[in-house]
């Protein structure tokens, strides 16, 4: 499934968990790729790792997969080459000149970052605020992210053929099995993505562009924000003194926010404006 609308504020994935083609009880997992393309040194981030208790064990022995090196140019020291590079490989397909053709090797195939977080900036936050479980592949940013440099042939088209294994490989893996992934509440990311903030509220906003308040698309668990009594689907409107049209207007209320200082936040809920108090916390 493709979704549109994600910068503007994950409106495709949003309208869908909301309006889904099938009831969302029979979607056993969101499996998310996003930014695959640009692979270098093996490394590859799995977001959303802590959103079902069976993901770190599939994750895992889907990535112990062995590889296989064709090399009908080899001779008798490329196996020693690899052995070099810190790449163990054997010999499993020799010519009868004693040359090597087929290289196995025990190395893994990708330096894996795993994220525990379930929401995050691309449309797997949708299912996950729903309950449903995720992962989110992605190769990180890179300097073209979101300009006109970022064209074709920057794309690393070997390594994604090899994350799209990858994936297919979970993927049959949750169709064979009989046993849903159980779905688990992550843990938040230490690492905030929205700059160098002091403080933290635990909101998950909307981007969308409004005039008329912040929506907030959930709220995580034990945070200041569900606390002080803040919902999904609540519009921040003010924050101490300042007026919150829109997300610039969230961020700069943000910088003005002090840790254990409590504040005054007003929301929208429906047709009702409710008046709350919040305290933030440091991030650590």
């Amino acid at each position: 499934m493709a979704f549109s609308g994600e910068e503007e504020g994950l409106l495709g994935s949003n309208f869908y968990v909301n309006n889904p083609l099938l009831p969302l009880a029979n979607t056993v997992a969101m499996i998310n790729m996003d930014m695959i393309g640009r692979m270098k040194d093996r490394k590859l981030v799995i977001g959303g790792v802590g959103t079902a208790k069976e993901w770190r064990d599939i994750i895992n022995a889907s990535n112990q997969a062995q590889t296989m090196l064709v090399n009908v140019n080899a001779t008798g020291s490329d196996v020693e080459s690899t052995k070099s590079k810190g790449r163990p490989a054997m010999p499993i397909v020799t010519s009868a000149n004693g040359r090597t053709i087929v290289t196995a090797s025990s190395e893994k195939p990708f330096d894996l970052t795993l994220q525990e977080d379930g929401y995050g900036p691309s449309d797997h936050s949708s299912f996950y605020s729903k309950q449903i479980p995720v992962l989110f592949f992605w190769t990180g940013t890179h300097s073209d992210y979101h300009k006109p440099s970022d064209t074709f042939d920057k794309i690393n088209y070997e390594d994604e053929a090899k994350v799209l294994a990858f994936v297919a490989r979970i993927i049959l893996g949750l169709d064979r099995d009989a046993t849903r992934p159980t779905f688990t509440t992550a843990k938040s990311d230490a690492t905030p993505r929205t700059g160098g903030f002091r403080v933290y509220l635990g909101t998950i906003p909307n981007y969308a562009e409004t005039n008329d308040g912040l929506l907030l698309d959930g709220v995580r668990e034990d945070s200041p924000a569900a606390k002080a009594g803040l919902k999904a689907g609540d519009k921040i409107v003010k924050i101490g003194s300042r007026e919150i049209k829109n997300v610039y207007d969230y961020t700069f209320a943000l910088g003005e926010l002090k840790a254990g200082q409590e504040y005054p936040i007003e929301v929208t809920r429906g047709t009702e404006r409710l008046s709350l108090k919040i305290t933030p916390e440091a991030r650590k």
